[in-house]
């Protein structure tokens, strides 16, 4: 094994700096395609449940068979309760949460603030969901396989194409 060459040392820091390029290029593409408002998209089981914006809470429930398990009570505070798949055991939210415990709600707690969203409370085997930083980018969703939610973060499109005939109020 010899040394590392000068040529060695050149190749390693132009696939680092076009890397650092490329970064920054995907930022500056998602930026120009963001039109100032953005959107967090819940799915639940594949299946669209709830769109929130994330600068004003405002939030739309969609009218699917899980809609009454939906709780938008603390909206304003930018917490959401969507159903989860695992809710074995919803102590520590009750613990922490006395309208979750009063309310006797069981799934997952997400929380809206400085217009990113993040998973504040699941149940799950190792607690993966819960561990994600919060996500403002539709390059980083919000993913909860052992509870079958998705949330995924949408720039760049227009309010009005985000409102479908079955939503309820």
């Amino acid at each position: 094994m010899g040394e590392i060459k000068k040529f060695d040392w050149i190749l390693i820091g132009s696939l680092l700096l076009t890397g650092i390029l490329l970064l920054i290029g995907f930022h500056i593409w998602e930026s120009a395609q963001s039109t100032g408002t953005t959107y967090a998209q819940v799915y639940y089981r594949d299946e669209l449940i709830l769109m929130i914006d994330l600068d004003t809470c405002e939030y739309k429930v969609y009218d699917t068979e899980y809609k009454d398990d939906i709780d938008i009570g603390r909206a304003g505070e930018g917490i959401f309760y969507v159903p989860g798949s695992v809710t074995s055991d919803m102590q520590e939210l009750y613990e922490e949460d006395e309208y979750a415990r009063d309310k006797g709600i069981v799934g997952i707690k997400l929380l809206v603030a400085d217009g990113k969203i993040e998973v504040a409370y699941q149940e799950s085997p190792r607690d993966i969901c819960q561990l994600q930083k919060p996500t403002d980018s539709d390059l980083e969703p919000l993913v909860c396989l052992p509870n079958e939610l998705v949330v995924s973060v949408k720039t760049g499109i227009p309010s009005g194409e985000f409102v479908p005939d079955s939503i309820l109020e």
